[in-house]
This record gives structure tokens, sequence and C-alpha cells, in this order.
């Protein structure tokens, strides 16, 4: 059956019902004191929760919800003789829904959806979809702005966000600069918080100081609850085409009957009575509403619009009105007391950490996301290749879209294995994968189309550059398996300044290999042999380009780091970094104290039914343990840029874990780089990095969506205080030392002290214990498993002066590249 086949018959099964004149209101005499809460009106907004996977593979998703689409208009269509207020209405929760039915539907579909636009009959909304906190500023500007013709023509005032717990900081702006003044929350208290009270308005203001109408609402299925007992829909989310589960239709919810309405007047009156209890006084209410078949990527419910007429001709109270949430904002705004609270920072999101269940995807992401940036930034001083326009673009929409708060499947956790598990991992990873391959491409064709490039083949010349908004430190990588010439370093054209190569180890297809195996996990099957050189190279400045010549200098002598000028390392009796010293403030970069520095920490709940302990936080904190890797074996060594501490270490949960420092000499910085070969993992754990540092008084700030946010300071009182999703690390300052710590791979962390599962809520920490969160997989809807890989995960610490402000950089890559 084709999509319209299917849409003609559902809109028969839902059963519009065509009520006789009944004489109603003989059967509630007291209808006009049921509204004990003096609200005149209840706006009932009807939606479907975009959720790509969660119900049905992403990619069924996508058809179900054009579909759904279609139905609202049809249903719309069907009661254009009913009064205004039971007329059936529609919000489109997410604008990529829009733009693919726009791209689908038929000239008439077309047609009918801007005029029922224009008539108010269909809201379009301004958030492309329901997002974790992952995304930056500029990618999310970019499709927005991608998407812009739609919310012009549709003249887009209000934004939604259902299901989500948090919103990151600079979203604020991007919105408002959009011409978005209203904002509808509608957040899943399941594992979560509310910093506010539901339902309630509060402005939220800005960094730049505008502000925004917020309505902190219910669950976006919330509407049920106010006229309906139990739940309608028996055992669990079914996939779309399971046959024997239907949605409701006719009288079986929303029961248009006078028994029917009788009964949902006093379920009403007692929903009324506990809004006066937290204090919600006005005059009109908004109350979302998603079918109750799936409840998530559901298709619309056509009986509200007869239950509405049949309600509203009883004389029953308070009236209710088939709605939009422009509809609602618009009676509100002059009815909103001058009292109404301003609420200032980011709204710290408590789901965020469901995203680290897919560790490795996630770093892929996370590099994906800086080159993406730098793409776009390196066309201020190169050539846009050929079909660029259009590849970015698509690149941007899958890095917004990678970010859609869908990580698991509706039952993945209980079953791990499942098809509908499997199929959403496969769909959801692939476009976090193809986002990095794809950057990768799309800096190739830069590269290619740039004036000086050369074929590697036919020059022994390079350039290096930096495609960044600001100066950069960093290695210049060569590929060591397209050197045609024998060539041990590389000479700076314009100074003479010679820079040795070390070498990185891959392997082979076959031969031998004169080289002993490299850090990495060992194999049988394949030799070893160089796979890149490179160097480091130190304040390449915003659009510098250097020019270098391969060279093959026998007199030229590699000699590895003696010291550092800006550390002293001290090392334990196993020859593992135990503190550094930071020579220009005389300053212990750690404290010594707890946690020695990049210390792994593994936290395992115990015992039955952990998952539901930490999920409603009934797990006691002693059923939380907490243990580090055993240490295998440390070596240090030297190259010519850095001194180099290395160890090996063994855990259970990994076949090898191998963390490497880097200490450098040219610049203040420490680089840490932690690669864990996983095995499969299934039961409930966590891994940390923790970085105790030694900084007193700190102020702990990060970067949420482009604002500058201080933990405990500029975060919304109430929000999540367990953990913080960062777009490229923490800046801390303190009256002893300052820095900044780069998390290039790992976009979560916990402040102060690892509190999982006490719902911990925002707070200004009193220490400056970093831990940034490696991976884990409580989260109740996650991907449970976390599939064998090598995850490597960098950090970067970069020191200052006391009391200067360091910034985590926003990425270290340089480009290299062959030329004439």
């Amino acid at each position: 059956m084709n999509r319209r086949e299917w849409i003609k018959n559902t809109s028969l099964a839902t059963g519009a019902i065509i009520l006789p004149d009944l004489g109603i209101q003989k059967f509630f005499p007291d209808a006009n004191e049921a509204n004990e809460n003096e609200i005149e009106e209840i706006h009932l907004i009807n939606l479907s929760h975009t959720d790509f996977g969660y119900t049905d593979l992403p990619s069924s998703t996508w058809d179900d919800q054009v579909g759904t689409l279609q139905l609202a208009i049809r249903y719309i269509s069907e009661t254009k003789n009913y009064p205004s207020e039971a007329r059936f209405k529609w919000t489109a929760e997410s604008l990529w829904v829009v733009e693919r039915f726009l791209n689908e539907a038929s000239a008439e579909e077309k047609k009918l959806f801007d005029k029922y636009v224009s008539q108010g009959l269909i809201e379009v909304t301004a958030m492309p979809g329901n997002f974790a906190c992952l995304c930056g500023r500029y990618e999310m500007e970019q499709e927005m702005d991608r998407l812009l013709k739609i919310t012009r023509n549709y003249k887009i005032a209000v934004a939604i966000q259902n299901d989500i717990n948090g919103l990151p900081y600079g979203l604020a702006d991007l919105l408002y600069d959009r011409g978005v003044k209203h904002f509808v929350m509608g957040p899943n208290g399941y594992m979560g918080g509310n910093p506010v009270a539901t339902p309630s308005f509060f402005w939220w203001q800005a960094p730049s100081g505008s502000k925004l109408l917020m309505y902190n609402g219910e669950h976006y299925a919330s509407g049920y609850d106010y006229f309906n007992e139990g739940e309608w829909r028996r055992g669990p989310v079914p996939p779309r085409h399971d046959v024997w589960f239907n949605p409701p239709s006719g009288n079986e919810i929303f029961n248009s009957t006078p028994e029917g309405l009788q009964k949902s007047v006093l379920i009403l009156k007692r929903k009324l009575a506990h809004l006066k209890t937290i204090g919600y006084n006005h005059p009109y209410l908004q109350i979302p509403f998603t079918n109750h078949r799936t409840m998530d990527n559901d298709i619309p419910c056509r009986q509200l619009s007869d239950f509405i007429r049949a309600w509203n001709d009883a004389g029953l109270k308070p009236k209710l009105v088939f709605s939009t949430p422009s509809v609602f904002f618009n009676r509100m705004k002059e009815q909103l007391p001058a009292s109404t609270p301003v609420l200032k920072g980011e709204w710290s999101d408590w789901w965020a950490a469901g995203v680290a269940s897919t560790p490795y995807e996630l770093s892929v992401y996370q590099v994906a996301k800086r080159r993406n940036m730098d793409i776009g930034n390196s066309l201020k001083w190169m050539n846009r290749p050929e079909g660029f326009d259009k590849n970015f673009a698509a690149l941007n929409h899958d890095l917004v879209f990678a970010a859609e708060h869908t990580w698991g499947a509706y039952d993945s956790i209980a079953r791990p294995y499942g098809e509908r598990t499997k199929g959403a991992y496969y769909q959801k990873m692939d476009v976090l994968v193809r986002s990095g391959e794809n950057s990768r491409r799309i800096k190739a064709d830069v590269i290619r189309a740039g004036k000086n490039f050369k074929p590697f083949s036919q020059t022994t010349f390079f350039e290096v550059f930096n495609p960044g908004e600001t100066s950069r430190s960093g290695w210049a990588e060569l590929s060591a398996r397209a050197f045609r010439i024998t060539a041990n370093c590389a000479r700076e054209l314009s100074t003479g300044k010679t820079y040795p190569f070390i070498h990185t180890l891959g392997s082979e297809w076959g031969g031998t290999s004169e080289f002993a195996a490299p850090p990495d996990f060992p194999n049988d099957v394949w030799p070893y042999s160089p796979a890149q050189y490179r160097f480091y190279i130190a304040d390449l400045k915003p659009g510098e380009i250097r020019k270098f010549e391969l060279a093959n200098d026998e007199n030229i002598h590699v000699k590895p780091l003696s010291g550092s000028r800006y550390f002293d390392v001290k090392t334990d009796s196993n020859g593992c970094v135990a503190q550094i010293r930071y020579l220009p403030s005389n300053t212990d970069l750690f404290t010594g104290k707890e946690y020695d520095p990049a210390q792994l920490i593994v936290e395992r709940p115990q015992g039955k039914n952990a998952r539901d302990g930490l999920a409603d936080r009934t797990i006691h904190p002693t059923r939380i343990l907490h243990s580090s890797p055993s240490l295998v074996d440390a070596q240090q060594s030297a190259t010519p840029y850095s001194l180099v501490y290395r160890k090996v270490l063994e855990e259970p949960f990994a076949k090898r874990i191998e963390q490497q420092w880097n200490i450098f000499d040219l610049i203040p910085r420490i680089e840490i780089t932690t690669t864990i070969w996983t095995k499969e993992i299934i039961e409930p754990m966590a891994v940390y990095i923790a970085f105790p540092f030694n900084v007193a008084d700190p102020g702990l700030f990060y970067n949420s969506m482009d604002a500058r946010v201080q933990a405990g300071v500029d975060q919304i009182p109430g929000s999540c205080g367990e953990y913080q999703t960062l777009q490229n690390g923490v800046s801390i300052q303190g009256s002893n030392l300052s820095l900044a710590i780069s998390t290039l791979d790992c976009p979560l962390c916990v402040f102060d002290s690892l509190q999982r599962g006490t719902g911990r809520k925002s707070f200004k920490p009193e220490t400056a214990n970093f831990f940034n969160m490696v991976f884990e997989n409580y989260w109740i809807t996650n991907f449970a498993v976390i599939t064998p890989s090598k995850l490597t995960v960098r950090h970067i610490i970069d020191l200052g002066k006391n009391g200067e402000a360091i910034e985590p950089i926003h990425g270290d890559e340089i480009w290299a590249y062959p030329c004439g």
C-alpha cells in the first residue's frame, strides 16, 4: 500500500464522529463549577514528537513523518465546517520534516499546506529537530541559514524542543536573531528535572541581553492525562509495521459521549486543582498532545476535534481550543505579570550523557565538527572548489542531524542485540562517521583547488597552512607511504630552519620491516612500517602559509630534549608522571591528592536493577564502585619537540590501555593521548579521566554554542549539575594559576566530584577537579553495548600568566599538502 492509500484508510479508521444534538448540557448542570482554577481556556496542541530511531528505524521515521503531515492536511479539510475552536489544527515540531514534505508532496498538497499555514491551521516551528547539546553554533547557524527560505516563507516566530531537559545558552541569540521570540519546552521529567515549575512562564535572557518568552510546558503527551485515566496503549512501543497495534479511534480516547465527557470533567478538575497548588494562575493554559499508539513519531489525533466540539457544545468550562503555540502566546502576552521571572544562563541538560554510549563514533564526529569550521574559514585564503556549496551544506546538515537527540531505540537496553536496536545503531552511526569522511573529502577538494597545489609525485615541496581563526601550534603530518625520495627532515624556505621528522607506524600488507612494533595493539598479520612523518610547528598565525622542502640531511643531529623551559616533571617510583611544576609561576599543576594526573577511573554500579536505580535516583552511593586500571609498564623517552612519558595499563573492560604524555618546550603545552582498545561492554559502566588541577579560588568557564558560561554562575539554577556538555574544553582561572584543558574527543565533563545518579543540580565548583567522561552506557534508551574499537582520546593543557584567561583551542589541525 502506498502512503496516500494508507492515509486515506487511516483517516477512516480513526473514526471521525459526527455527534447529533443530544441536548448535552442537561448532563452537566454544574459544569461551570468545575473550573476552580479560573482558567478560561485550555489550548490543546496536537503534534508528532520526532524521535528518529526510537520507535522505528530513522529511515522509516522519515517516511512516517511525511505521511503524518499529509494526514494532518486531510483532517483539516475534513473539519472545515466545525466551529473554529474545534477545527483540526496541526503543529509541525520539526522543520526538517516540513522540508522533506515540501520536497515530496504533490502540487495540491503544497497548495493546501501553504493555505492552512496562512490561515493559522498549521504552525511551522523553528527548530530543525530536538537536540542534544552537541553541535556548535557554527554548524547550527549554517543549517538554520540553509532552512531560512522556509522560516521566512512561513513567518516562524515560535521554537519547540521536546523530550530534552536543557538548551545550550548560545541558542537563545541564534533564534532571536532569526525572528523567534517565543519558545516552548516540553521536557521529559524521567531521569531529569526542571529548573522551574511545570507549567510556567519565564523570560530567558540571552548572552546579548535579548529575551525569549519561555513556556516551560509539560511532557508532549501530557494532554491525554488531563482528560483520561490509565494508559490506553497496551504493552511496549510497537513499530509501525506491527499489525496487532492500531491508533485509537472513535471514543477509545477523548470520549465524546455524555458519559465520557462527564468522566473527563472530573479528571480535568483534579488536574487543575494541582496546577493551583504550584501557583499557575494564568487565564490560559497550553497542553501538548501526541497520539497514543506510539506517542513518539505518532499520527494526528482526529477524534480530538470531535471531543472539543462536544465539550464546548455542552457548555463545559474551561473552554477548549484546538490551537497552535502562536495563538496561545498571542492570548497570553497581555496577561503576563511584570513579576514573570527572568532567568539567565545555560539550561544544562540532564540527558546529555546518553551520547557517550558511542565513544568512538562520537570522537569521529568531534573531529569533523572542528574540521568543518576550518573548511569554512579556509575560503578566506583558498579557492572554492567546484560543487563546494552543495557538499558543504550536506556536511553541515549531517553534523546537525547527528546531534539529534535519539541515541538508541525504545528497547535498546532490554534488547541490546535486537534488530530495531542494531538497525538504529547502524543508521545513527552512519551519519556520524559519514560526517568524518565527507569533511576529509571536502578538505581535500579545497586543497586541490589551491593555486599552489601540485601532485606529490612531481614535487619535493609542500606547504603548511593554518585554517583556523586563531594562532595554532600542532603536528604537521605527511604521508610517509607517498614519499618517492628519501628524506629525514623538512627545511623551511624562508628561514632555512630544519625540522627533523619523527614517524608513526602502521600495518603494511606484506614484506618485512626493520621497525619494532609500534605503540599500538600488536597483531601477527602484517609487519609495520612508517605511515606518517611529522614535525611540530608552533604559533602559526591564522591563514599563515609556510613553504618547506623535503631534505635528507646526513649531518642533521636529532637531539632529543633533555628538559622543558616551561615544566619540571616529577615521576613516581614506576616512572609515571606524578607532578608537573609550571616554572613561570613556580606552581604545581596538580593537587597531589585523591587522584593522580590523568588517572582513569572506572565506575560500576553494583547489584540487581542497577540501571533503574540510577535512573530514579534510588541507588545508594555504596552500590557505585570506583576503581582504576593497574600499571603494566612505564617508559620515558624524548623527541626534538617533547619529553615523552608512556605507560601501559590493564583493566578487564579493555584489551589494552596506553597513555602518552608529550611535554613541550616550544610552547607551555602538555598533550595527553589515551588509547583504549575496548572489548564489548554491556554491563552498566562509565570511564572518566581525572585532572585534579591545583587552582586556588577557581572559576571554570566553558563554551555553550559560542556563549561563555561560568559553571554555577551562568547556568539556570536547578538545571543539571551532574555533567556538562562542552564544545571544546574548559578554561580554569584562579589566583595562583590559569590554564585551559581542551577535550578534543570527549564532549562531556564533570566538575568538582563524581556524583553519579544523585540528582545534583547546578552549582559553583569549589575545586578545580575536572573529570572528562570517556564513555558510559547507563542511559535508559541508549545503546547498551559499547562496541570493540580503538578509542583515542586527546587532552591538551595550555598554561599562561597568572590571572590571564587561557581559552581551550578550537582545533589544532595543521594542513600540509604538496605544492609547486
